[in-house]
């Protein structure tokens, strides 16, 4: 299927408005073109391009969360000590439970089977366009290498194109373990796009129609082949496309609005005593080219948590600095810091007004800002940061309107109850998180906190109870109905209690839509009648 390339302007149309700002800088090499757009904006919100089916680009980029991660919750990544629950905790991003070339979940030391958490905060995608460096320590630069050759594709510009190289094949984000580009490209060719998604936007949906990726990227690049560096390419290119600067401040800065009394007093003593690190507030700095990036150690933590910049440049001055941020959107971005240590705008505030709270090699900007802040400025601070909220962003309108994702629907696979307690008091707990659809060949089931190297059984029914049904000792939750199986054993758990097993799912429509209910049987001489139970699990096949 091929799309005059009017309509596919055409399909663009409801994104464009007034632009305040000038549009950002595109590498001679990548021009933008929209069929490239709408094919990187369905690949960014495609979870298809994790290898468990799970994670897209966009999943820890929610738009009406500011383009971060709205998922997060304190203790999500335990942070340097490995022990959740204390001080330098991280409200990271959940990523992909850690597996092998084959699919296999393998225990993570710090997460068991479940998802793996990244050690930083996902930063903002929005307005990512104009920055010259990306990623919290500016790894990402605006040299573009090819993923599998290494050489230089963009010289320069680029710094979107060298960030989205990396979380793709990182194997805590979006990948198994030993995952390369050239892989991402062979599995994405013969995928539907957003095959997982629904709610898809109506341009994006006509501009996809019943294609494969391969169909797709013929159409857009004028010759056959889904190659890294054409992935890349497209998805920048949909990027480039999400500027905000529609705030009430920015159309403040543009005459075309005015700011409330207090938002007013917050901007004057913003621009006094907060815009030298925060330049780009100010649209005038974008004029003339690339925001040159700042790094700076605030003192949100010891710098022994987290070198930063140091560890990209090895200079003892960059030990804990991190990017500063761009604050458009900065109120629907919580928790704030490159570790989400806070969780209100006005704590915020309140963390620079006592010059942070650890000071070695410490940003001094930060440090002389103690005794400058009252409790009106405050206030007025808090609603100036508010301002630079662009509606569409929070509402999700275009350009920044979306699909919803599979990770989002009622068709995950969920828990419920509680299991049994066995040796060392362990209760077994089920983990699954993997889409069930017709003809996944790596679903797989998992279950952690069982008794050392037990043989284990899986147990199904076509129903369950929300309440147990006490029987040999155990929390039955199945339903015992005539259709209750017992999957044959995978094997032993291993020595720390963790096994999993690998169920396909046949491409046989007549399941589509069934329901299963299961419970994982653990046969342990320390629980009743020398079993237990893990909690119960329900999944939709689709």
């Amino acid at each position: 299927m091929r799309i005059h390339p009017l309509l596919l302007l055409l399909t663009l149309l409801p994104a464009v408005r007034a632009q305040i700002f000038p549009p950002p800088p595109v590498p001679a090499g990548n021009p933008q073109t929209p069929a490239k757009i709408l094919l990187g904006k369905a690949l960014f919100w495609d979870e298809q391009l994790s290898s468990t089916r799970t994670v897209a680009c966009g999943t820890c980029h929610i738009f009406s969360a500011g383009g971060s991660d709205p998922r997060v919750n304190w203790g999500t990544h335990p942070g340097p000590d490995q022990l959740f629950g204390t001080d330098d905790d991280i409200a990271g991003s959940f990523g992909v439970p850690r597996t092998d070339a084959q699919g296999h979940q393998i225990p993570d030391p710090l997460f068991g089977l479940r998802p793996q958490a990244t050690g930083r905060r996902a930063p903002t995608v929005i307005n990512a366009a104009y920055q010259r460096e990306l990623f919290l320590d500016g790894r990402a630069s605006g040299a573009f290498r090819d993923p599998i050759t290494n050489a230089v594709v963009l010289p320069t510009d680029a710094a979107l194109e060298s960030q989205i190289a990396g979380p793709p094949v990182n194997d805590v984000e979006m990948s198994h373990m030993g995952r390369t580009w050239t892989d991402i490209a062979a599995d994405i060719a013969s995928q539907r796009p957003l095959a997982l998604a629904d709610q898809i936007p109506a341009a994006l949906q006509a501009f996809v129609g019943t294609a494969t990726y391969a169909q797709l990227f013929q159409q857009v690049y004028g010759s056959p082949g889904v190659t890294p560096t054409r992935i890349i390419f497209a998805i920048a290119a949909y990027e480039r496309t999400l500027i905000a600067d529609q705030s009430p401040l920015d159309r403040h800065f543009a005459g075309q609005g005015t700011l409330g009394a207090a938002e007013q007093r917050g901007l004057g003593f913003f621009q006094g005593l907060c815009g030298p690190c925060h330049t780009d507030t100010f649209p005038a700095v974008l004029t003339t080219g690339p925001v040159v990036d700042t790094f700076r150690n605030v003192g949100i933590r010891p710098i022994a948590d987290d070198l930063g910049r140091f560890l990209v440049t090895n200079q003892p001055a960059d030990r804990g600095r991190f990017k500063v941020p761009t604050l458009r959107n900065v109120a629907l971005r919580g928790p704030w810091f490159h570790n989400g240590a806070i969780n209100q705008l006005a704590e915020v505030i309140d963390f620079y007004a006592r010059g942070g709270d650890f000071h070695v090699n410490q940003d001094p900007l930060v440090f002389n800002i103690i005794g400058q802040v009252s409790p009106q400025h405050r206030t007025d601070l808090v609603a100036f940061l508010n301002s630079m909220t662009d509606p569409r962003v929070a509402a999700e309108l275009p350009p920044f309107d979306r699909p919803r994702l599979w990770s989002e629907s009622n068709r995950v696979p969920t828990t419920f109850g509680a299991g049994t307690a066995g040796t060392g008091s362990r209760v077994p707990m089920a983990a699954l998180s993997m889409p069930p659809f017709l003809g996944n060949t790596r679903f797989s089931i998992g279950v952690e906190e069982t008794a050392p190297n037990a043989l284990h059984f899986a147990v199904w029914d076509a129903a369950a109870t929300p309440a147990p049904t006490i029987l040999f000792g155990q929390n039955v939750y199945l339903a015992r109905t005539p259709s209750l199986t017992f999957t044959a054993p995978p094997g032993l758990t291993d020595a720390q209690g963790y096994s999993s097993a690998m169920l396909p799912i046949p491409l046989q429509p007549s399941l589509r839509g069934l329901q299963f209910f299961g419970q994982w049987l653990i046969l342990d001489a320390a629980g009743p009648f020398g079993m237990t139970v893990s909690d119960a699990f329900g999944l939709r096949v689709f």
